[in-house]
């Protein structure tokens, strides 16, 4: 039985009646598992396969190990094993401890993923970024031959060269190093740095917004309605600009969140962690009929998968670069509908109560005035001396 091996589950499972033992398997490392007796022993094991032979070896008693320290023994008895079948394959001594360092992507795949989904609630941001940035530079790079050159230099290029938010080179330290701590904690053999904990992040002007005028839209929209490297690029774009929404929000939309019969759209669990109400209209709607259906419930699933998109980024790259608007990120489209509201003279609490703000305070920085509104304010006081 595969389950969430916790301390709390391990002092108060019980095998059952009539079975002279049970075995449970833990979610987050393949092989780690809980045997409970009837006698009421209980002891952990790690278990896996050696040249098509089954191979388990006793992590200790489970009444006395808990369960963080029975987890670290049993990824170190599964190296030792797997260092050992090296052996038998006839590996050399240099070529087994090459192979010993887990590479980024065989740490991402066995570790970090499990780690995220299970302690994460909202994970799709380090996914986004291991997969467009940090795999495919690192991915079969030994993560102690990651240095700390190799990592500046990335960071410095996603900004200078790639032209990227400052914002996102940064999340590439921060979950890169997230990914070296986890590591650390776990002690994964051969990794006792962290090459990316000392380098500094850029310095962040999040006063400064970035909104798209109409004829940027425009621009944009016919970008992206040119492009063929997304068959849903051309919904989801628009979906963000005419709702504010985030885009996880309108990734993970749902045909049973939309109420025809009432014009609303329920997202269920926002960044808030509350359930947001948006009001449907006539231009969402028109959106919404012309979306392709299938046999998902989702409005976007993606044709490998059948599930939402994970990232978007390489299509949406490649539309806004068309569209001459590189310095224009995703985000920036939810800052635009919010400027459109304030704009046209809505109030900050409404345009709080759409963006689903939890504060008043997080809304301020949406209240700003395009420079035509400005003027027009402005000249109204002409009257005065006219």
């Amino acid at each position: 039985m595969k389950t969430n091996l916790t301390q709390a589950f391990v002092k108060r499972i019980q095998c059952e009646a009539g079975k002279s033992k049970q075995e449970f398997y833990d979610i987050e490392i393949q092989g780690f598992i809980l045997e409970v007796r009837a006698s009421g022993a209980k002891s952990y094991y790690v278990r896996t396969t050696v040249n098509g032979k089954r191979t388990s070896k006793k992590i200790g008693n489970a009444k006395v190990m808990d369960i963080k320290s029975a987890r670290i023994k049993a990824m170190k008895l599964k190296r030792a094993i797997e260092e050992q079948k090296d052996i038998v394959l006839g590996k050399t001594i240099k070529e087994k401890k090459k192979a010993s360092v887990l590479t980024l992507g065989a740490f991402y795949d066995e570790y970090y993923l499990p780690h995220i989904k299970k302690h994460i609630k909202s994970y799709e941001t380090n996914i986004s970024i291991f997969k467009n940035h940090l795999l495919p530079k690192y991915k079969n790079t030994p993560m102690d031959q990651i240095s700390k050159a190799s990592i500046m230099k990335l960071h410095s290029d996603m900004v200078v060269k790639k032209h990227l938010a400052p914002a996102t080179a940064n999340k590439v330290l921060i979950f890169l190093s997230s990914a070296f701590n986890i590591a650390i904690d776990l002690e994964i053999e051969g990794i006792k740095d962290n090459p990316a904990k000392s380098i500094k992040e850029y310095k962040l002007n999040n006063a400064k917004e970035r909104y798209i005028t109409k004829e940027e839209a425009n621009r944009l929209l016919e970008a992206i309605n040119s492009t063929e490297q997304n068959i849903h690029l051309k919904y989801i774009i628009p979906m963000l600009i005419l709702t504010g929404a985030r885009r996880g929000e309108v990734l993970k939309a749902k045909h049973e969140d939309f109420n025809l019969n009432q014009m609303t759209w329920t997202i269920p669990t926002s960044k808030s962690g509350k359930k947001r109400i948006l009001p449907i209209t006539p231009q969402l709607l028109e959106l919404y009929n012309k979306i392709p259906r299938d046999d998902s419930e989702y409005l976007f699933a993606s044709p490998v998968t059948g599930k939402p998109y994970v990232s978007i980024y390489n299509s949406w790259n490649s539309a806004r670069t068309k569209a001459g608007l590189k310095d224009v990120r995703m985000h920036d489209l939810r800052h635009s509908f919010a400027s459109a509201l304030v704009n046209s003279g809505r109030s900050l609490y409404e345009v709080q109560t759409l963006l689903g703000h939890s504060t008043s305070k997080m809304t301020q920085r949406y209240a700003h005035l395009s420079n035509e509104s400005l003027m027009s304010a402005a000249s109204c006081a002409g009257s005065l001396v006219g």
